[in-house]
C-alpha cells in the first residue's frame, strides 16, 4: 500500500515562488484566496503561464492574468486541482479612506500594521532589480500610499481593512511608505 502524497495546503500569507532563472526562483507572499480556484499576489511576482510553487517546492497553481500591463498590480493564480484551501473574505467594493486602519501579514516583515495616507490612487513608478533579464525593472501601476511597513519578499501580501476583510495587495515600498493596488479595481471577468 502506496501513501498518497501529502496535498499543499494554500492559505493568505504563505510564501510562493516562481522560477526567475533555470537556477533561482522570486519568492512573494500570496495574498488572498478568493476561492477554491483561484488566489491573489502581485503583478509583478510572476508572468502568465509560469507556475506558482508553495515554500517546499511543491507546484499550487500557474499564473493565468496579470494586470501589471494595465497599471495594476495584482496577478491571478489558478489553483491546482490538488489543493486544500482557505477562502477570505474580499471586500471587492472596498472604499478606502484617508486614515483607515489597515494590516497585512508578509513573508519577510510578519504582521504588521498601519492606516491609508491618501485614498486616491496615484500612478506610481516602482524600481526593482531581477536576476533574469531585464535585469532592471521598473512599472507604472495605480497605488493607495500608506504607512504599512515591507520589505522585499512582501511583495503580493493581502492588505486587511479592521474587519479582516482583504482590500488590497501589497506592491511596493520605499523608505517611509507601501503601496498597495487596491482589490476593487481588478476586473469583475478575474475575481
Amino acid at each position: 500500500m502506496t501513501a498518497d502524497a501529502a496535498v499543499p495546503k494554500v492559505r493568505a500569507g504563505m510564501e510562493i515562488n516562481v522560477d526567475e532563472t533555470l537556477i533561482t526562483a522570486s519568492s512573494c507572499t500570496l495574498g488572498a484566496v478568493v476561492s477554491e480556484t483561484k488566489a491573489l499576489t502581485a503583478g509583478h511576482c510572476g508572468k502568465v503561464g509560469q507556475v506558482v510553487y508553495d515554500r517546499g517546492g511543491a507546484p499550487i497553481g500557474k499564473i493565468t492574468a496579470n494586470e501589471i500591463t494595465r497599471k495594476l498590480d495584482i496577478a491571478v493564480i489558478t489553483l491546482a486541482s490538488r489543493v486544500a484551501t482557505k477562502p477570505d473574505v474580499v471586500e471587492w467594493n472596498a472604499v478606502l479612506e484617508a486614515g483607515q486602519p489597515i494590516s497585512k501579514f508578509g513573508i519577510t516583515t510578519g504582521h504588521g500594521t498601519g492606516q491609508i495616507i491618501d485614498s486616491r490612487p496615484e500612478l506610481i513608478t516602482s524600481q526593482g532589480f531581477s536576476l533574469a533579464p531585464p535585469f532592471f525593472l521598473e512599472q507604472d501601476t495605480y497605488s493607495v500610499k500608506t504607512t504599512l511597513r515591507s520589505q522585499s519578499g512582501d511583495s503580493g501580501a493581502g492588505v486587511r481593512d479592521a474587519d479582516g476583510r482583504v482590500v488590497g495587495i501589497l506592491s511596493s515600498g520605499d523608505d517611509k511608505h507601501t503601496f498597495i493596488a487596491p482589490v476593487s479595481r481588478l476586473p469583475m471577468r478575474l475575481r
